[in-house]
This record gives C-alpha cells, sequence and structure tokens, in this order.
C-alpha cells in the first residue's frame, strides 16, 4: 500500500506566495504569453494575468498546474531548484512518493547566478 505523503497548509501557503513572486519571469523563460500558458496549464489567462499583477493570490490547484508545466522546460526546472523552489520534499509531495525522480544536476547552486 502506498504511503501519502503530507504536506502543511503553511508550508503550501508559503510555496505558492513564492511561485506567484517568481511567474512573470517563468513564463517569459517559457517563452509563453498568458494565453499560451492558460492553455498548457489548464489556468485561464485572466487568473494568471490577476496572479502575476497581485490582484489575485494563487492555490494550491494554480501552483501544481504552473508547476507541471514549468518542470517540463530543463531550464526553468533548474531555476525553479536553484531558487528553493523545487526540491526532493516538494517532488515528493507532488509525485507521491518518498523517492522522487529529480533529474536535475547537482550542481545548480551554480546556475542560480547564471540564470538570473
Amino acid at each position: 500500500m502506498k504511503k501519502h505523503i503530507l504536506m502543511a497548509k503553511e508550508l503550501k501557503n508559503e510555496y505558492c506566495a513564492r511561485l506567484q513572486t517568481m511567474l512573470p519571469v517563468l513564463r517569459n523563460r517559457l517563452g509563453m504569453t498568458q494565453s499560451e500558458l492558460g492553455m498548457v496549464s489548464g489556468v485561464s489567462r485572466v487568473t494568471i494575468s490577476q496572479l502575476e499583477s497581485g490582484r489575485a493570490s494563487m492555490n494550491w490547484l494554480h501552483f501544481i498546474a504552473l508547476l507541471q508545466v514549468c518542470s517540463e522546460n530543463r531550464e526553468v526546472k533548474e531555476y525553479l531548484y536553484a531558487n528553493g523552489l523545487l526540491n526532493r520534499e516538494l517532488l515528493g509531495f507532488v509525485q507521491n512518493t518518498e523517492d522522487p525522480m529529480v533529474n536535475v544536476p547537482l550542481d545548480v547552486e551554480l546556475l542560480s547566478t547564471s540564470i538570473r
């Protein structure tokens, strides 16, 4: 039987706030418009616009949907790791496993300075 990985609400809220702050940069790194990101993530263009402008707060469903899209792009995934928004704990939660598949170079500390 598979063990369910739990995460505190406060930690979820912290992740949401951090991704919301980074969202315009991540979207630009993906080379997508708000409409394109909305189409691939399932989050509406209006919601993405409101999140980027601070008129709305990101919820956990938005976070998971947007993180899924962002983590498909290697450069953006490395950027997320380098900036502490993607880690083994979060991947374990998303993948519902204690041994998540990371697929990111171990030298991500070097990336944080070169990608910003």
